[in-house]
This record gives structure tokens, sequence and C-alpha cells, in this order.
């Protein structure tokens, strides 16, 4: 037997949850979260999951629209999937997400009055990716895979992309061969770029893009830093300069002598705090990372680089750090790592968080252990999607 239709839902839409979606009742009371709507709307929604215990709906009208809905500036939105706010104002985007993280640590971390401070967001929030991975297909077109779909949706501008990125989206466009993924990496300190991989050009078309370098070169502050393709870093470059003043300023009030920057990546915040204090030693278990650490740190001489994964490597470290870094995957920290921070003589802990539920559970481990909530500073590194950053410090706790 067929399946029966869903029939759509008419909501009231009460709240704003993780993942970017409002949230509703149906009439049997299960919960019901709702792509592109916003609190406080009537809408008409369509189901796409439905659970015994929740439903997954997409707004398809609007009945009573808030004050706070606008026209997404971008073609492709509700298509592609990869921002999940533009129907939404840039202020009141900050708010619900800033809500999103004050909820995550009430009900995972069990902070009652968690020291929440308000989102920094961006002034100009457009514009600003400096990394896309397109698809390609046989006949040379650009885009992405439509969300919930394995539709190829062909994209010619992408509205939150650094305008070179767009300049090799166009100048790619249809004229590549022989190759399925696109990869594109701008430095917007340095207009450097890294294309990947090497592409070959239908025959007749004047080639514009160079491509298949091995790194690019981007600045934050005074340093200059490699990143290899395979390296992470930031995609959001006027964000990262001000997550990384914030977390400077939070390492340096602690007076440290040595600062352990754990997850460290290609070196970004051991090059910017090795002016400042005695020593730093950073962990990084990524070969591709770690060859781009050595080139960056190779002019601090009190920067001790080790290789290999932070649960191995932190319990025991002598010297005991003053001071730990944290900025691990979105899965957060392992038991391991939570265990060797209590218990190191670690006076500040400073752990930056790309998910905020993570964050609540690591939380509550290193409160329970000993440590002190000081501060937890939201900041907005991907607008218009429902991506969250947040900026945590913890101080060991005196009695």
């Amino acid at each position: 037997m067929l399946d029966q239709p869903r029939k759509p839902l008419e909501l009231t839409l009460e709240g704003f949850a993780a993942g970017g979606k409002a949230v509703g009742h149906a009439p049997d009371g299960r919960v019901v979260f709702v792509e592109r709507g916003i609190p406080g709307e009537r809408v008409i929604a369509e189901i796409t999951k439905e659970e015994t215990s929740y439903i997954e709906a997409t707004t398809v009208m609007v009945l009573e629209a808030a004050d706070s809905r606008v026209t997404p500036r971008c073609q492709y939105f509700g298509r592609c999937g990869g921002c999940q706010l533009q129907h939404i104002e840039y202020g009141e985007q900050l708010r619900l997400k800033a809500g999103v993280v004050r909820e995550q640590l009430q009900r995972i971390g069990h902070f009652e009055y968690p020291p929440l401070r308000e989102m920094i967001g961006m002034r100009e929030p457009w514009n600003y990716r400096n990394h896309l991975r397109f698809t390609v297909r046989r006949d040379g077109d650009v885009g992405f895979m439509e969300h919930g779909t394995h539709r190829f949706l062909r994209i010619d501008q992408c509205a939150i992309a650094h305008p070179k990125v767009n300049e090799v989206l166009r100048d790619a466009q249809g004229r590549t061969m022989q190759t399925t993924q696109l990869t594109v990496r701008v430095g917007e300190h340095t207009n450097d770029m890294l294309v990947q991989p090497k592409l070959r050009w239908r025959p007749g078309r004047n080639r514009h893009v160079p491509s298949g370098q091995p790194h690019y070169i981007e600045q934050l502050g005074p340093q200059r830093f490699r990143v290899s393709s395979p390296a992470f870093f930031q995609v959001n470059t006027r964000q990262a300069e001000r997550l990384a003043e914030l977390v400077m300023a939070r390492v340096l009030e602690a007076k440290p002598r040595v600062v352990v920057d754990a997850y460290a990546g290609v070196g970004t915040f051991a090059a910017l705090l090795a002016p400042h204090v005695a020593q730093v030693v950073t962990i990084e278990w990524s070969a591709a990372a770690g060859s781009d650490a050595e080139v960056n740190l190779a002019g601090f001489d009190n920067v001790r680089r080790v290789t290999g994964s932070v649960e191995d490597v932190l319990p025991g470290m002598e010297p005991s750090p003053d001071v730990v870094v944290v900025d691990p995957p979105r899965v957060g920290l392992q038991a391991a790592v939570v265990e060797a921070i209590l218990m190191s003589k670690a006076r500040r802990l400073v752990y930056v968080s790309c998910d905020p539920a993570t964050l609540a559970r690591d939380l509550r481990l290193f409160v329970s252990g000993g440590f002190m909530l000081t501060e937890v500073q939201p900041i907005d590194m991907f607008p218009h999607t429902q991506h969250i950053e947040c900026i945590t410090t913890l101080d060991r706790s005196e009695s």
C-alpha cells in the first residue's frame, strides 16, 4: 500500500532550536522543528520527517509574519542548504543564536544562570566566507547538491562567499573538465589563493584561473600563516581576528608563563601568543597542519611543537601549563583530555567551541572537577547559518 500523503500543519511557532529551526507543537503534542520559520509566526508547514516523539517540517506559507522576517538576499536560499537564516533580520539572528547557547548551557550543562555575554556580530555580514567546496558536473557546471536531495544545483554566485571566491566560480563555470570537486580558499588580507585540484580547461576556452597551489598565505594581526590544502583555517577572516584577540586577552589576563595550545592546527594562537609569554607548547596530530605550523612558528624559539593526540600528550606534561587553550572539533573533548586538564596545574582554561551542545557537556565536567565558569562569549563566525562559535573562560576554584 502506498503511504498516505502527509497533511500540512498549521502551527504557531514558539521558540528557536539548535540547527536554526523554529519550534512549534503539533495537535497531538509532538514537538515540530520547522525550517525557515521565526518564533512568533503562524505558518503552514510541510512535514519532511515524522518520528514518534517529534516532527521535522518546512515552512511553505507564512500566515502571520514576524517583524524580523526579511527577503533572503540569495536566489538559492532554501534550495542550496548552506544558509539556514537568511529570512531573518541579522540582529535577530544574533539574538536567537545567543538564546540557543543559553538553552544548551541550561539544559545540557545544568547552569541555571550562565555568565553569557551578548553575541559579537559582524558590521557587514555578507561576502565573508573565504573557503568553499563546490561540486562539478561532467559538463563543467559548478554548484552544490540541493538541500536534502541528490540533485545538482548550479550556483553562479554565493551571497556569503568572499568576492574573489565568486570570481573563481564565475571564471570556472562551464569551463572545467575531468574533476568532480572544486575547492577555493582565499587570503582576505593577502589576496593569495588556493584552487584545487589542478584544473583542466575545455578546448577553446581561455584559461582564467590559476590552480593546483599546495597552500596559500593569510594574515591575522601581525602574523602571516601558511595554510595547506588539507589544513583547517577559519573561513571568516574578519571574525577570526576578533576571535584571536579575545583568546589572547583571556589568556594574558592570567599572566601565564607556560601556555598549551591544544588542537593547535597551523599554529594560529601559538604564533600570536608567543611574543607575550615565556613558553608555548602546541599539540596537533594532523600532518598537514603540523607542516604548516613548522613554517608559521619557525621564528619563535619559545614554542615547542608536539605531534600527537591531545589525550596522549597532555597528561603528565612538564612543565605543567598555567593556561590551556583548546579548540577541538565539533565532537568536543574526549574524557581523557578533560581529566588531563583537571589533573594539571592549569589556573585557567580558554575553550573555543563550534558546538554549544558539546561545549555545555564539557563545561559541566570541568565545573564538577574544580573549575569555575567565568565567561561565555559567543561570536558569530557564520552569519546567516545555524553555526555558533563560543569562547569560554574557566578559572580554577580557590576552594
